[in-house]
């Protein structure tokens, strides 16, 4: 049953994703090789899920060859869903571990590749090998979490699916009411989507759980009809062989006889038409106990030695059990006590091999839950030493980038003091330059002067009288003078500005009622020339000077002493 919905799926996607599937990229593909390569990987594709309800073996054999092949050419949906059919396979065969790490290979290659609908797939591989195995508790987890995903995505069809794997759970733990609560919910959305599959899966389902689960004949018989009538529709052989083989057994105990062996030979002949050996027996015994039931024992013995054919063909326990029983029963109801014991020996020796089967699928669920428990703490500890590794990569890598913005940020500060050094040398260079360039200048200036006075002295020695001498002193010293007041100041001005040319302009924007002879100082000042140097340089008395530089202070508001009036001029 279970089998069977991932059967269905997977035939859904290879039919369509071979056509145009948004949830995968296209394959990496560019020359007529790997064309023909891809087509090839779909006809491998298409040819596993055609085998794989009749010869999952095989249909394994060319799932993985679809794989291989897409691995080489990067078709990445084409290997995701090549896992998918191995999965389903590896399930079929009974090779649960195998369908387990499978199912995980999916979740793998589909996270990778990004397919959010293939991750689920995956869960949803894993979870029916679980159930196989007898661990409901993880199956249902599982299908729980796919549940939670699809409703999500408002996958209607997809929560159908897994509402009924729930509900095939349930049954399987004969839970059922809960198996009626999730089975309804799941038809309900196989009738909305016309997913007549899902429809006719959980009508069998229904039928079954008022069979065994709530004995009511009418529901049951009602559920099966219409479990056969939406597989014929869908022209689904094997599900329709399935239903008229269980309402051929239940129309048997019923006493039915005329029906069940309508249900019982048309079903005969479906099995026999795909060759399924299994079922083939099955129906042989069914055949077999409905004529025994009937009264017929010589027909109900033709059926069971060909059940008991098929059985020892094939080397299947579980028919030559029942068929092997039915012919006991029939050798005692005609008094052939040699038959009888016969064939109650075979029935006792395959009991004893039923017994040590179901032992070894005793044992094996407690190994496969041994292991796969061991499998997840092993993933734990892989997962925590994980996350323990990132741990110190991410405390490495911050304590690096605090490293590297502290270092950042010292050679930011470095160069920024570097910058105001050189500001603060440049800008004193530039004074001293404008300093040097002021002093050069007068030194120029008291030369010219002093080269002059001497050319006028040196006339008059050519004086005629004692007055002539008196007046060309008198001219020399207003020359002097002269040079001193207006020349010398004339000069020294316009140099001044030249080097100066914004602090004239801040002073009487901060003081406009400074008088001429006090912008002459502030200048003189600003220079850091001392009293007497500017005495020397202008003939003024010291005294003046001083009171000059009181009369400044008390206009500058300067009342401090602590306060330096050539500081305050330098900093205009």
């Amino acid at each position: 049953m279970r089998l069977t919905f991932l059967a269905t799926l997977l035939f859904f996607f290879i039919v369509v994703f071979g056509q145009h599937n948004n949830n995968t990229p296209k394959v990496r593909k560019s020359s007529n090789k790997q064309q023909i390569d891809s087509a090839l990987v779909l006809k491998f594709l298409k040819t596993a899920v055609s085998l794989e309800l009749n010869d999952p073996a095989k249909s394994l054999e060319f799932a993985e060859r679809a794989k291989n092949m897409a691995q080489s050419i990067r078709y990445d949906s084409a290997e995701v869903k090549a896992l998918e059919l191995m999965g389903s396979n590896y399930s079929r065969l009974m090779r649960l571990n195998e369908a387990i790490e499978t199912g995980e290979k999916v979740i793998e290659t589909a996270t990778r590749y990004g397919f959010e609908l293939d991750i689920a797939f995956g869960r949803e591989i894993i979870a029916v090998a679980y159930a196989q195995g007898g661990d409901f508790d993880r199956s249902s987890k599982l299908y729980f979490e796919n549940l939670k995903f699809y409703e999500k995505l408002k996958e209607k069809r997809l929560l159908g699916r897994t509402l009924g794997n729930i509900g095939a759970d349930f049954i399987e733990q004969r839970n059922y009411k809960k198996a009626v609560e999730y089975t309804n919910k799941a038809l309900e959305i196989g009738l909305q989507t016309e997913n007549w599959t899902l429809v006719s899966d959980q009508y069998n389902n229904l039928a079954a759980i008022y069979q065994v689960g709530f004995p009511d004949t009418e529901k049951a018989l009602h559920y099966y009809t219409l479990a056969l009538q939406v597989a014929i529709q869908i022209g689904d052989l094997q599900q329709q062989g399935i239903n008229m083989l269980n309402m051929g057994r239940f129309l048997g105990e019923l006493k039915q006889f005329d029906s069940a062996f309508i249900y019982l030979n048309k079903s005969l002949a479906i099995f026999k038409a795909l060759n399924n050996p299994i079922y083939t027996g099955d129906c042989y015994t069914a055949m077999g106990n409905c004529h025994y039931l009937s009264g017929d024992n010589a027909e109900a013995k033709r059926y069971a030695l060909l059940s008991l054919e098929i059985g020892n063909k094939y080397e299947i326990i579980q028919t030559i059990y029942f068929a092997s029983g039915l012919l006991h029963r029939l050798s005692i109801a005609v008094g052939d006590s040699a038959e009888a014991y016969k064939y109650h020996y075979i029935e006792a020796k395959t009991m004893d091999s039923l017994k040590s089967l179901q032992g070894n699928n005793e044992l094996f669920k407690l190994e496969f839950q041994y292991n796969q428990e061991k499998i997840i703490k092993e993933q734990k500890i892989k997962q925590i030493r994980n996350y323990f590794i990132l741990g110190i990569i991410i405390l490495i890598l911050m304590s690096g980038m605090t490293i590297v913005l502290l270092f950042y940020s010292r050679q930011r500060i470095k160069i920024k003091n570097a910058i105001l050094e050189k500001d603060k040398a440049e800008s004193i260079l530039k004074f001293k330059s404008k300093e040097l360039s002021i002093n050069l200048m007068a030194l120029l200036k008291k030369n010219e002067l002093i080269s002059e006075i001497s050319q006028k002295i040196a006339l008059l020695q050519d004086a005629d009288s004692e007055s002539d001498i008196k007046e060309a002193a008198r001219k020399i010293n207003s020359e002097i003078k002269q040079n001193s007041d207006d020349r010398l100041w004339h000069e020294f001005s316009l140099r001044f500005s030249e080097t100066n040319r914004e602090f004239y302009e801040k002073l009487l924007a901060l003081f406009p009622d400074l008088t001429p002879s006090e912008l002459k100082l502030c200048a003189y000042l600003r220079l850091n020339m001392s009293t007497k140097e500017i005495s020397d340089l202008t003939g003024q008395r010291t005294e003046t000077l001083e009171k000059a530089r009181y009369r400044l202070r008390k206009k500058f508001s300067i009342n401090n002493s602590e306060n330096n009036l050539i500081t305050f001029l330098t900093q205009i």
